[in-house]
């Protein structure tokens, strides 16, 4: 149960957690918490990987959006990065606050600066 004016925080997960990140830290949800999570706030954890994003309809209970590292190639065309770039859009598009690590920070500003990109050419058309 979420306390009232409590901040709430989404972790995209985008791996798998080894069997050393779970016994050494108790999973990557944890690690971020720890180095990002202030009392009274909620944290949950997305399996962006496997196809799990946050409902659209639920975005808006969120301040904020960590995505994490991965070994996939950030400008994959694996269809779970095709739906993440697509997610990150829409937080842009509603001014949502996003952090991206390693992978993460690569996926947000592609997704973000290929829609620029698109946008620009388009205009000039």
């Amino acid at each position: 149960m979420e306390k009232a004016g409590t901040r709430k925080f989404a972790v995209l997960l985008c791996a798998d957690e080894s069997e050393h990140v779970k016994q050494a830290y108790g999973g990557y949800l944890k690690v971020f918490m720890g180095l990002l999570g202030e009392e009274d706030e909620t944290w949950r954890v997305y399996r962006a990987m496997h196809g799990e994003l946050p409902c659209m309809a639920d975005v808006h209970t969120y301040d904020g959006f960590v995505i994490t590292g991965s070994c996939s190639d950030a400008h994959g065309d694996d269809r779970w990065i095709n739906d993440l770039v697509s997610f990150l859009r829409a937080l842009d598009s509603m001014k949502k606050k996003v952090l991206g690590v390693c992978f993460g920070h690569q996926v947000h500003s592609s997704s973000s600066f290929c829609f620029l990109l698109l946008q620009r050419e388009s205009n000039l058309v």
